[in-house]
């Protein structure tokens, strides 16, 4: 059995400065720290030979899973998206992050050293839930996407504790919405929603008349966090993120789930054509102790892990 997504690594430039951040932004606090080097986090992580990370896992308090792991490089590169000029390459691409009142959240972001990108607007995501979306960036350029539901009672959304939550999806952005969504099925995630957003352009800072193809995917026993959303700007193809989204660069690099038969889960993925990204290796994992993982490609060349406890 494959889990939602556990964590996302997330490479920054200043640790400290990252975990203050997501502390003063969203009440987030520290679950674990390591320092991490040697061959088995180069087959893992793709790490470069006699580079070092600083790990810290962060998330709300009590979170076990939708947390991030905020890792930075003795010899930090460069964000590998860039200033997102190139918004339609595929990879991963944003964080999502529920918060209760968006206005104030998007106003403790700045105050924390977060800028905007684009402000709050209101859409319909389903029948019975709307939402106060905004796009923002983090002090290393990491797209956030926060956002306040108004989801109708009894509604997939409606439990809801009132706090900034643990991660709610990492965003791919893909070439081909329902390939993507068609391997993730196959992980076991089941469509919340798959519809096509138009005259949003201003929002998403993309050319005019270029459409949005948006699938919300859920694990059904966790449908709240961990999610996938996959997007695809219709008619306005980009490029694989694959040699850039590697350490030391910084941004995104993958996202981690967990699996209690890491065998089966490689037959898998075999299965559905995912290419391994390393071989299997024995590690103590940031945040999920001695485990055995591997990690492999997505259908967009977004790296995923994939670990079973020891």
């Amino acid at each position: 059995m494959i889990s939602e997504v556990r964590y996302v690594t997330v490479a920054v430039r200043d640790l400290d400065r990252a975990r203050r951040f997501y502390q003063e932004t969203f009440d987030y606090v520290t679950h674990d720290t390591a320092t991490v080097a040697g061959p088995a986090f180069a087959q893992l992580w793709r790490l470069p030979a006699g580079v070092t990370a600083e790990v810290a896992v962060v998330g709300p308090g009590g979170a076990d899973s939708g947390r991030l792991r905020l890792v930075a490089f003795d010899h930090p590169g460069e964000p590998y998206w860039g200033d997102y000029a190139d918004s339609q390459d595929y990879g991963h691409y944003a964080l999502n992050i529920r918060v209760p009142e968006i206005h104030s959240a998007v106003q403790r972001l700045r105050d924390a050293g977060g800028r905007s990108k684009s402000e709050p607007t209101r859409w319909t995501v389903t029948p019975e839930v709307s939402a106060w979306d905004s796009l923002s960036y983090d002090p290393d350029g990491v797209i956030l996407d926060v956002f306040e539901l108004e989801p109708a009672p009894g509604s997939l959304m409606d439990d809801y504790d009132g706090r900034c939550t643990a991660l709610q999806t990492i965003c791919v952005h893909s070439s081909d919405a329902r390939r993507t969504a068609r391997f993730y099925a196959a992980l076991g995630f089941r469509p919340w929603y798959d519809k096509t957003i138009e005259r949003m352009e201003g929002f998403f800072r993309i050319p005019a008349g270029i459409p949005l193809h948006n699938i919300n995917m859920v694990m059904p026993g966790s449908p709240a966090i961990g999610r996938i959303e996959i997007a695809q700007y219709v008619g306005f193809p980009g490029s694989s993120q694959r040699e850039r989204a590697v350490p030391p660069n910084l941004g995104l690099l993958s996202a981690s789930f967990a699996t209690t038969d890491l065998a089966e889960t490689e037959k898998l993925l075999h299965a559905i054509g995912a290419e391994p990204a390393g071989e299997t290796v024995e590690v103590r994992l940031p945040g999920s102790g001695p485990v055995r993982a591997r990690s492999w490609y997505g259908p967009d060349d977004e790296l995923l892990e994939f670990h079973q406890a020891l």
